[in-house]
């Protein structure tokens, strides 16, 4: 399936560089504009700017802000934007976490591309009603 995703800009939250360098891979047959944010804090205050992401890519184990937390305060301040958290594992009391954030969907590392774009389509669906 080909998507056509070039008036879509998918912000990827992550403290590592090498895993956005891997999605914005991932994800280049789709033309979406991809971007790195390499905190929670720094994903907020993008929010809180009136930045245009159409998506979020939010890791959970970061610096200065975790996800969950972040995750919390971006859907207070913009409730409509998607966020899938990305995740090395879950375990305990982090699943609770994260069902409690608000987050739209959750991607377990390490990330297939194909799964990626089906999940990233369905919330771009969503997030228009088709």
């Amino acid at each position: 399936m080909d998507f056509n995703w070039e008036d879509k800009t998918i912000a990827v939250v992550d403290d590592t560089e090498i895993n956005f360098v891997l999605i914005k891979t991932q994800l280049r047959k789709t033309k979406a504009n991809v971007i790195w944010i390499k905190n929670g804090h720094d994903a907020i205050e993008f929010i809180k700017n009136k930045n245009n992401a159409d998506l979020l890519l939010m890791d959970i184990r970061m610096p200065v802000l975790d996800g969950i937390q972040a995750t919390k305060q971006i859907k207070q301040i913009a409730p409509e934007t998607p966020i899938i958290i990305q995740t090395a594992s879950v375990m305990g009391d982090a699943y609770e976490e994260i069902s409690k954030s608000g987050c739209d969907d959750v991607i377990f590392k390490p990330i297939i591309a194909d799964k990626l774009i089906e999940m990233i389509d369905k919330q771009f669906k969503t997030k228009l009603k088709i």
